[in-house]
């Protein structure tokens, strides 16, 4: 900005000083800090959904663990010392 303009403002009053702060970014209209605000929360809200799914996402994973491990213990359990299970050393 032109010094002379500033000056101009600055010596305009409450108005020009207000002016200035408008134009500086220093003073923000309240339904630009509102419209902010609402983003926000926006963000904040898919935040929240997307740790939900990954909460959700852990705990599928670790089902699917808990399943292939008793699965397994399932198969072991049945196995006798020395004999070979079906379909395995062939």
């Amino acid at each position: 900005m032109d010094s002379e303009l500033i000056t101009l403002l600055a010596n305009a009053g409450t108005a020009g000083i207000t002016i200035v702060l408008i134009v500086t970014g220093l003073l923000v209209p309240k339904w630009a800090a509102d419209d902010l605000r609402a983003r926000l929360r926006a963000a904040e809200r898919r935040a929240d959904a997307s740790q939900d799914q990954a909460d959700a996402a852990v705990a599928a994973a670790q089902a699917s663990r808990d399943i292939f491990a008793a699965i397994e213990a399932g198969m072991n359990m049945h196995r006798s010392p020395g004999r070979t299970p079906p379909g395995e050393g062939l």
